[in-house]
């Protein structure tokens, strides 16, 4: 899925930016999710995918980085979400995927 809209919260990079702020949707941000690293990085990048097809959530990938001993891999998405009840709904379902550490 492309991304192709833009939200009312300005320049947008991550949750974090977020923090004291109302959001307002549709929200376009950089998703950071961290996970334990593994010999087939595209099992961890499809879980996630899975988790933003489920609901429907348009997303493209940015990047990935591997941590200096190997042990975590982050993955960078764009999203954007459109309410957020889908925003509950998809750190609620993140959460369940076991190699994730976190998600931001």
């Amino acid at each position: 899925m492309a991304l192709s809209k833009s939200n009312g919260n300005g320049n947008i990079k991550s949750m974090a930016d977020f923090e004291g702020k109302e959001i307002e949707f549709p929200v376009t941000y950089q998703m950071k999710a961290v996970m334990i690293g593994s010999e087939n990085d595209d099992d961890n990048k499809q879980k996630l995918v899975n988790v933003f097809m489920r609901h429907e959530i348009a997303y493209s990938y940015l990047n990935k980085k591997v941590s200096s001993k190997g042990s975590y891999i982050s993955f960078t998405y764009q999203v954007t979400l459109t309410s957020r009840e889908q925003m509950n709904k998809l750190y609620a379902d993140l959460k369940k995927i076991k190699e994730l550490k976190f998600a931001v």
